[in-house]
């Protein structure tokens, strides 16, 4: 009995010294893996300060793009673009370092020629980026034809013909026929096939919505109504006026082929008179001038062919087939841009200056000083035919040049013959 129970609590002394191993072995396993884990935690702590520390770095560095909290909105870079583009031309000196904006290279470059003097009330480059931003915004679709096949740009030239007379008969300022006419074709360029009995009803409604922008008493609705002889109802242009405004998303500013010239022509007396700046929003320039290139702008509108050019090139050209004027210095814009243009208004300018200068007409109840930007009907559709044929001949002999250039016969290389060909030449010179 005494042998058994002894070897009995030897068992159990074995089995709890296992047990006390086991626990032993346990506790230094998990106080090993916390002390890893420790580590790893204080590694992991250190790395990420680390990489804070470099893209702070990186972000406070000149000239980098990973700044991530000065980052502009898409308005704010193309402000600041358009800024540094007119603030100078000038380049950074070597070995100094330079400030860039990656989004910069995407936004189109504004032109360095800026003609506009120094202002008293406004930045002239500021108000120059701001004219050429206009300038290309409200842009038209120049094939917008093909998206309505019910349409001729033979019906565009009757609609802004018909346009014309209205403006003449209520005494509509020009800034307001040409507003209309830029609704017109931008409203056509979103648009698909407008039904030809509806394209007065789109010109009315222009015409309506433009006088309410410009004049300080426009016709009244049911006045636009009775022009159109029945065609339109007062309803219809109102609904179509809803139409045409959520269409044009409400951009109804635009810088006119008139806003342009008279910025032209303004400059140009710059050279030639001594003009306070301070009043160079007040018109300096002869009204005879500005009627006699206005006569030319109402007969070129009305080919679809306008379509092509902004409106700053279709007046520049318009003043340089016109009138004397160093165009470069008053337009801000080289041959080389003009050229093309200048080209194709040479029929136009042509039959305006056959029809003889226009005469500036009075108006009751306009001023004098006023008269000249009354829109009249100085050109009609025989104008237009009379200038687009002289075009398609133009065009036809230039065809025709070219047809009957002198054709250049094709180099053929000369080979040289063979050595046992070739002449003996005697290698000694002969004196007299």
């Amino acid at each position: 009995m005494a042998s058994g129970s002894d070897c009995a609590a030897k068992e159990l002394r074995h089995l709890s010294l296992e047990a006390v191993d086991e626990a032993n072995t346990r506790k230094r396993k998990k106080d090993s893996c916390s002390r890893g884990a420790v580590n790893k935690r204080t590694r992991a702590g250190l790395q990420e300060k680390k990489v804070q520390m470099s893209v702070h770095t990186l972000c406070s560095a000149e000239g980098s793009i990973s700044g991530f909290s000065r980052i502009e909105t898409r308005s704010q870079r193309q402000l600041k673009a358009l800024k540094e583009h007119t603030a100078s031309n000038t380049l950074p000196e070597r070995g100094k370092s330079a400030s860039f904006t990656f989004s910069n290279y995407f936004i189109p470059v504004v032109k360095s020629v800026m003609p506009l003097p120094e202002l008293d009330w406004a930045d002239p480059k500021e108000v120059w980026a701001i004219m050429l931003q206009k300038d290309r915004k409200y842009c038209r679709d120049p094939l917008y034809f093909r998206r309505h096949s019910f349409l001729q740009p033979r019906m565009r030239a009757i609609l802004l013909d018909w346009l014309t007379e209205v403006c003449e008969v209520y005494r509509l300022h020009r800034e307001t026929y040409y507003l209309a006419l830029d609704f017109v074709d931008r409203y056509l360029s979103i648009k698909h096939d407008i039904a030809k009995q509806r394209l007065q009803l789109v010109g009315t409604t222009a015409l309506f919505i433009a006088a309410k922008i410009e004049e300080i008493y426009p016709p009244k609705l049911s006045e636009f109504a009775y022009v159109t002889d029945g065609a339109c109802t007062e309803n219809e242009i109102l609904e179509e006026e809803l139409l045409m405004l959520k269409g044009l998303n409400w951009n109804l500013s635009p810088l006119t082929v008139n806003s342009w010239l008279n910025i032209y022509l303004q400059l140009s007396c710059l050279a030639s008179k001594n003009i306070n700046t301070s009043n160079f929003n007040i018109p300096n320039y002869p009204q005879q001038q500005f009627v006699q290139v206005t006569q030319l702008l109402d007969l070129c509108i009305l080919d679809v062919g306008s379509l092509q050019f902004s409106y700053s090139i279709l007046a520049a050209s318009a003043v340089s087939h016109m009138l004397p004027v160093n165009v470069e210095q008053a337009t801000g814009h080289t041959w080389e841009e003009l050229l093309p243009c200048i080209q194709w208004m040479k029929s136009f300018a042509q039959v305006t200056a056959e029809k003889g200068v226009a005469t500036l007409r009075s108006f009751e109840q306009v001023l004098r000083e006023d008269a000249h930007n009354i829109q009249t009907h100085a050109v009609d559709l025989a104008s237009l035919d009379k200038a687009q044929a002289l075009q398609s001949s133009y065009r036809s002999a230039a065809t025709e040049n070219r047809s009957t250039s002198p054709v250049i016969e094709s180099f053929n290389p000369l080979t040289p013959p063979s050595s046992t060909k070739k002449p003996v030449v005697s290698s000694v010179l002969m004196i007299e």
